[in-house]
């Protein structure tokens, strides 16, 4: 009732949602990460055991398995570490406050169903929350930057994938095409510049 929605007798609005994305960061077979001595497992990893899509329940399986595989090779790998060092340098994050509207803009343009059309008018949304950035270096503000660099590598990759695969749903190309059975990687600097590589399926 607090949407102006009585649900014993209006019809309840439906819409697509998205649940799961098939990318993360890229591993290996040992979850391993290109960052030495960081490993990635379950939803936040890009295994490539899923293929474009993933069914129902796999996720908890490729947690399990990559889990178990990430502790045995930490164990067999153990060294002396020196402690590590802080970055002194000052980082531009975001508002917290942009977050909502990220999320939103997202959800409208690169979710469930994309177009060059909806790709294009969210990433005119994000070069004007760029903009908007806080002097407190707090979670949130951490939380919303990493919102905003995921969100980027997301629109690179579905603007450059000009086909409908697995969850990759485009309005404009609806069909598969062989010629995009691989990765896209997107990859950021330190400075801030990202760059795209492509990986044949099969390869690690």
């Amino acid at each position: 009732m607090a949407h102006g929605i009585n649900p014993s007798k209006d019809l309840i609005p439906v819409a697509p949602a998205s649940h799961y994305a098939s990318g993360g960061v890229r591993v290996d077979l040992n979850g391993r990460t290109s960052v030495n001595g960081l490993y990635a497992c379950g939803e936040t990893a890009c295994s490539g055991v899923h293929g474009a899509n993933r069914l129902a329940s796999n996720s908890l399986l490729e947690g399990l398995v990559f889990s178990a595989r990430i502790a045995a090779d930490i164990a067999a790998n153990l060294t002396e570490r020196s402690a590590p060092v802080s970055d002194s340098s000052k980082a531009i994050l975001l508002e917290p406050k942009t977050r909502r509207e990220l999320q939103l803009s997202m959800s409208r343009g690169a979710g469930v169903l994309r177009s060059s059309d909806s790709l294009l008018q969210t990433s005119a949304d994000l070069t004007r929350i760029q903009d908007r950035t806080s002097t407190n270096p707090c979670v949130e503000a951490w939380e919303t930057t990493n919102l905003f660099q995921l969100a980027e590598a997301i629109l690179k990759a579905a603007l450059i994938r000009q086909e409908t695969r697995g969850s990759h749903w485009r309005e404009d190309f609806p069909n598969p095409d062989r010629n995009w059975r691989k990765r896209i990687v997107q990859e950021l600097d330190r400075n801030g510049n990202w760059s795209t590589s492509y990986q044949e399926v099969g390869e690690q």
